[in-house]
């Protein structure tokens, strides 16, 4: 039997930590906000989604008409 600790036993450690609340809300919220500036870049055509086999890629797209 091999004894020794696994990678959930230090997840578990971690989010028992007195704080870890705080620092999860915070990355929450800001993980939300950069979701929404995304979304709306996407929205007015600044950028593209590319969809493919690899995975999901963010594109600048439609650039030209900001030269004036």
């Amino acid at each position: 039997m091999v004894v020794g600790r696994t990678l959930w036993d230090f997840v578990i450690e971690v989010i028992r930590m007195p704080g870890f609340g705080i620092v999860l809300i915070a990355l929450l919220i800001l993980l939300e906000v950069i979701l929404i500036l995304i979304l709306v870049l996407v929205h007015n055509g600044l950028i593209c989604i590319k969809f493919s086999y690899g995975g999901l890629g963010l594109e600048l797209c439609n650039l030209a008409w900001l030269k004036a």
